[in-house]
């Protein structure tokens, strides 16, 4: 018992837990890259990362806005610019000599170049002798150097002392930081370099070259390094690639404050276009603009298209009808800026953590989709529905958290290998339920298909549910047959016994299609004997019916088949049958490994009762008043008796089943029915005389009218010696 409990309900939910498990742990393998990489989900992983930036910018009810209380200004270089001064771009370094003088007259914290002085300047050696002069002055000027990644050159390894850029000023400031931007795959800056190596010295990115000047750190002071962060100045930055970490944007493009570069440097000692045309001083570069810069970080750099230093970020703004997704160089500089003011930082979910969710959402998912699907009802097509919309929901769900997370708690969760999970486990309870299927169906036919119409078969393939088994208490009709003087007729094939089988299977053939042409269940063949019985595994409404049709067209069969047989010099067969409906036990009956599909009860043992009842009578298709309670409006009967069967104490009325009511029937038949009817009245009701006559005139009309010989030879003994005054017209059978 236990041995059966453990297999059929303990093992199958194991099964599903390790098919569940299994979908998690594969989707975490693959996620880390232990097996192989797919590379459209690591795409699919960037964009949701773009989505939750976008969703954080839009959800923010309380934006911070950098333009007023932000500590970086940018300096953007821009075609307006160009215009404005009077000398073309690239300006001489005399300009930007001038915007380091004024920065530091208006109390500017840091002035760092978003720009790589790599060669003299087209003025002269005069213009970078002027730039030189005011860069010894001011020790707040931070300069850009450039260097080539994709190699070696990203790794943090000393390879040599010897410090070398590509700024011909390096040689007067030491204050210099890398411009480089990280891109992921896709183009998109997500991330920054907080250092690189250049020529084998690790050098600080140009943020956080600006932020050692800040913090009155050497120029050199490059971030420190554990497993998970960049340590600095008591400040720990969630490591994203191994040497980049996250920007947490605060917008789009222009969420700093932006001046001109022409109106900075516009004082009472400069004089632009304007002012030179039209001989008068606007002097943009006063007081009031002073004050923007008073203990900022200023950034100064290109934001002209030509420069095309502008990158995609992964928040836009719409413009023209048109998604923006681009940032100035300048300005992604500075968020990296502002982030380490702020401590604002982007943390990855723990990836331990991140495992363990998937693995146990995935196995809650297939658990979950499988118990929906496996519901039984009608229409299958609403649970696949159902089951699809629940896997586009969790998906959902997951997506919402990282948002929420996203949002509230700066962590990045991974969003493409739990919604991954979800779908391997949408997918793999209909690979289960496949299988599964498969598996019944291959039951159900190697169990039904030897005895049950084919029709019926494939139904119970469709729906297995419809396959009771194991022992179910229903009322059904069961169908027994014999035939007459077989033993007489298997001694005329003493010599040749093979001339029997043959016959036999013929006969057993040709009433067993008709048996399954009325979708009938094949019990077993006993010798020449055949059981069958209607009703189940699938609920027939009609199953009397079907079983008295099914009888009804054998014996026409026979008919036909008895003329065949005596050209061929073979005996002609005849063939009795009882018929029974009532409540009766059906299911698999026997052991575990060797049991039959059939049914037991008192009701079977009454049908095949009434098949050996039908030598008394003469008759062929004996049915019990039960199945004809069913039946009546479609079949026409002869009444036969009361009877008694051997091992039963309640008498039961059969009939003779003669057709269907559609039955075509001669005068004399039908005049002979209606006499053998009246006749039975007569009997019943003790008067022998009259019930003697009836049934002689009724057997003078049909001649099989075998019942009427029967009851007119029992007319004339009760005439002679009366029954007991208690007699109630029951005949009692002392065999079967």
């Amino acid at each position: 018992m236990a041995s059966y409990e453990f297999k059929k309900k303990i093992l199958p939910l194991l099964i599903k837990i390790a098919i569940g498990l299994g979908i998690g742990v594969f989707v975490v393998i693959l996620g880390q890259g232990w097996l192989f990489e797919l590379n459209f989900l690591k795409n699919i992983d960037l964009l949701t990362i773009d989505f939750r930036y976008q969703s954080k910018y839009e959800r923010e009810v309380l934006r911070r806005d950098l333009k007023k209380d932000g500590n970086v200004v940018i300096i953007g270089i821009s075609d307006a610019d160009l215009k404005a001064l009077p000398e073309p771009f690239p300006f001489p370094r005399s300009y930007y000599a001038h915007i380091i003088e004024n920065l530091n007259q208006a109390g500017a914290k840091a002035i760092i170049f978003d720009m790589t002085f790599e060669s003299p300047s087209k003025y002269g050696a005069g213009d970078d002798s002027v730039m030189r002069a005011t860069l010894k002055k001011y020790d707040n000027v931070i300069l850009a150097t450039k260097v080539q990644t994709g190699g070696t050159s990203e790794n943090y390894d000393l390879r040599n002392a010897n410090r070398s850029y590509e700024n011909i000023f390096y040689d007067t400031s030491k204050n210099i930081g890398v411009v480089n931007i990280y891109k992921d795959r896709d183009d998109v800056c997500r991330s920054y370099f907080p250092m690189l190596d250049v020529k084998g010295y690790l050098t600080p990115s140009l943020a956080f070259a600006a932020l050692n000047r800040v913090y009155k750190l050497k120029p050199e002071t490059c971030v420190g390094l554990t497993d998970q962060f960049f340590l600095y100045q008591n400040r720990s930055i969630p490591r994203y690639q191994s040497t980049t970490f996250l920007l947490n944007y605060y917008g789009p493009v222009k969420t700093f404050h932006y001046e001109e570069f022409s109106q900075v440097i516009d004082d009472s000692s400069f004089k632009t276009k304007d002012e030179i045309q039209y001989e008068t001083d606007l002097n943009t570069f006063d007081e009031e603009m002073m004050s923007r810069f008073k203990n900022k970080i200023v950034i100064i750099g290109s934001v002209m298209p030509e420069e095309r230093d502008f990158h995609n970020i992964p928040l836009y703004i719409e413009e023209g009808g048109k998604n923006n997704y681009a940032m100035n160089g300048v300005e992604i500089h500075a968020t990296a800026v502002q982030n380490v003011i702020d401590k604002n930082f982007i943390s990855t979910a723990d990836p331990v953590v991140e495992s363990i969710m998937i693995i146990v959402l995935s196995l809650l998912s297939f658990v979950g989709l499988l118990a929906l699907k496996q519901i039984h009802m009608r229409h299958i097509w609403l649970l696949e529905i159902c089951a699809f919309l629940l896997t586009v929901a969790l998906i959902g769900a997951v997506f919402e958290i990282s948002i929420i997370t996203f949002i509230n708690s700066n962590v990045l969760m991974n969003v493409v290998n739990p919604s991954f999970a979800i779908v391997l486990a949408y997918f793999g309870t209909a690979v289960y339920q496949y299988l599964t299927e498969r598996q019944q169906k291959a039951v159900i036919k190697n169990m039904f298909g030897h005895y049950i119409n084919p029709a019926v078969v494939n139904e119970l393939v469709a729906n297995p549910e419809k396959a009771k088994l194991g022992g179910d208490r229903c009322e059904l009709t069961v169908f027994f047959s014999d035939i007459a003087n077989f033993t007489n007729i298997s001694e005329q094939y003493h010599s040749r016994p093979e001339g029997l089988v043959a016959l036999l299977n013929e006969f057993l053939d040709e009433m067993t299609r008709l048996v399954l042409k009325y979708e009938g269940t094949l019990d077993k063949y006993e010798g020449d004997a055949i059981m069958a019985f209607w009703g189940a595994p699938l609920p027939q409404k009609d199953h009397a019916l079907r079983a008295c049709l099914a009888a009804l067209d054998m014996q026409k069969r026979l008919e036909v088949l008895r003329i065949k047989w005596a050209k061929e010099g073979k005996p002609a067969l005849t063939m009795r049958m009882g018929i029974n409906t009532g409540i009766m036990i059906v299911g698999n009956m026997g052991g575990k490994d060797r049991f039959d599909y059939t049914v037991i009860g008192d009701s079977v043992n009454l049908a095949s009762r009434l098949e050996g009842a039908n030598k008394q009578y003469k008759s062929n298709i004996m049915i019990s008043d039960f199945t004809y309670t069913h039946v009546k409006e479609k079949v026409v009967v002869r009444e036969l008796d009361l009877i008694q069967v051997k091992g039963k104490n309640e008498p039961v009325k059969v009939y003779e089943l003669l057709g269907t009511t559609k039955m075509e029937m001669t005068n004399n038949k039908r005049q002979s029915l209606e006499l053998y009817n009246e006749g039975l009245k007569l009997y019943r009701a003790r008067q022998w005389e009259e019930a003697n006559a009836y049934m002689q005139q009724a057997y003078s009309f049909d001649e099989t009218c075998y019942a009427a010989q029967i009851y007119s030879e029992r007319a004339s003994l009760y005439k002679l010696t009366p029954p007991p005054d208690d007699w109630n017209g029951i005949f009692i059978m002392t065999s079967k």
